[in-house]
């Protein structure tokens, strides 16, 4: 918990430099989460926990200097009665940065922990980061720094994170860029990857948008995802085709997710392809049919999976959805019928959720054949939503976790305190820029 400890130490005396009128802006946004949960272990026995998350976000503009801002957020966690985490208590900064965008915006600096999301970019860094227009229509961004998220069990000498991307795009038509990223772990190279991404808009709403990865540590192609938007009249095709190739996709660093490092060394290559084919037969009610099939190079056939979804909204942001698909394939696990229940009532101060999911196999896994999941939460607002309470309740109970319960409750609160602003900023452009 120190991590939130000290932001609230630099909020509370930013807030009191603040009412001297020395600041523009201060928004300050809090988010404390209870759960509980309860979990299998391999002995049979139950883990119970009953963490308590504070995330804490700042975003600070100074008078001084128009365009000059401050940005913090981190979170820690406490552990009520807990048996199934490590440890009493943990924290992270997640990012903690200055930023410098000059009122004509025509570029934008960056210092401090903070994440890069640059083309083939997905990551948390101690470093730098600048952005500037260079030419009409083209945009080149670079970074370099410390990659946080790296095991730094033999220190951090030899640890480097740099790239950048360079952009066209000409408004209204198209856009295309080319990244660069490279990882360096004790001077071995972690990840090193070219990537390209496209989006082009074409005559009567005709849209098509993908990306590609390149690895250059395996000299294959990681990843191809392209997907079109094809609207006919009240119906909308959306065809889509996707190319992983799992050694050169996912990352070898140590810091990978677990559940999915494992892949890394499967020496599979997915393929899928399908369309989404989306009918509005009227404003307030949709209806989508998705078809998709999953082809694997090694180790499983290819299975398919068809869908039928309905959603009926009302009011806006209040709907009603079913669906009911079936994904067939040689795999257990991958011969089902699911079906599916779900509505949001939007209502003044609050909201209602519900959701039901049943699956039947179409062959037992570990001795069951189905699986279910419940849910259902509601939530209000206080204080012209400056404060809102959320509460949700889970249920599941499938091959893999029997019984298993979940809760929890969240409080959100914002804080905005404005003070005179110049004439070149105001409160719509502070917002873009703590995005």
């Amino acid at each position: 918990m120190k991590c939130c400890g000290r932001i609230y130490v630099v909020v509370a005396g930013l807030l009191l430099f603040a009412s001297s009128g020395e600041a523009e802006q201060v928004s300050l946004s809090s988010e404390t989460i209870l759960r509980g949960f309860q979990r299998d272990r391999n002995d049979r026995s139950k883990a119970d926990a009953a963490p308590v998350y504070e995330y804490l976000q700042l975003n600070y503009i100074t008078k001084k200097v128009p365009g000059l801002s401050l940005h913090l957020n981190g979170w820690g966690r406490l552990n009520l009665a807990d048996d199934y985490n490590r440890g009493t208590t943990d924290g992270r900064l997640l990012h903690a940065y200055l930023q410098y965008a000059p009122p004509k915006q025509t570029y934008q600096l960056r210092a401090g922990r903070q994440y890069i999301f640059e083309g083939v970019a997905r990551d948390n860094i101690d470093g730098i980061y600048g952005k500037v227009l260079a030419l009409p229509g083209t945009t080149v961004s670079a970074y370099a720094g410390l990659p946080t998220m790296l095991d730094n069990a033999s220190g951090v000498k030899g640890d480097l994170i740099y790239g950048g991307k360079l952009t066209y795009a000409v408004p209204g038509r198209y856009d295309a860029g080319f990244s660069y990223k490279h990882i360096l772990d004790n001077r071995a190279a972690r990840e090193h990857v070219l990537g390209g991404d496209l989006a082009v808009n074409l005559p009567k709403s005709i849209y098509l948008l993908g990306h590609s990865t390149y690895d250059l540590i395996s000299s294959s192609w990681g990843e191809h995802s392209y997907e079109m938007r094809l609207p006919l009249g009240p119906v909308t095709f959306q065809p889509f085709l996707q190319r992983f190739r799992y050694t050169s996709y996912f990352s070898n660093r140590r810091n990978s997710v677990p559940p999915f490092r494992f892949l890394e060394g499967s020496g599979n290559t997915l393929t899928t392809a399908g369309t989404d084919l989306f009918w509005y037969p009227s404003d307030q009610t949709e209806i989508v049919l998705r078809f998709k099939n999953y082809d694997y190079q090694n180790r499983f056939k290819p299975s398919q999976y068809y869908s039928l979804i309905a959603t009926r909204r009302w009011k806006i942001l209040s709907e009603v959805g079913t669906e009911i698909s079936r994904m067939q394939g040689s795999e257990a696990e991958n011969r089902y019928l699911l079906t599916r229940a779900y509505v949001y009532w939007k209502f003044a101060p609050g909201f209602v959720t519900g959701d039901v999911t049943y699956v039947h196999y179409d062959r037992t896994i570990y001795g069951k054949s189905s699986s279910l999941f419940a849910s259902v939460g509601l939530g209000t607002g206080f204080l012209n939503d400056t404060l809102n309470v959320k509460t949700s309740f889970d249920y599941s109970n499938d091959p893999y976790f029997k019984a298993d319960y979940r809760f929890m409750v969240k409080l959100n609160y914002l804080f905005e305190k404005n003070f005179d602003l110049p004439s070149t900023m105001n409160s719509n452009t502070f917002r873009e820029s703590i995005k």
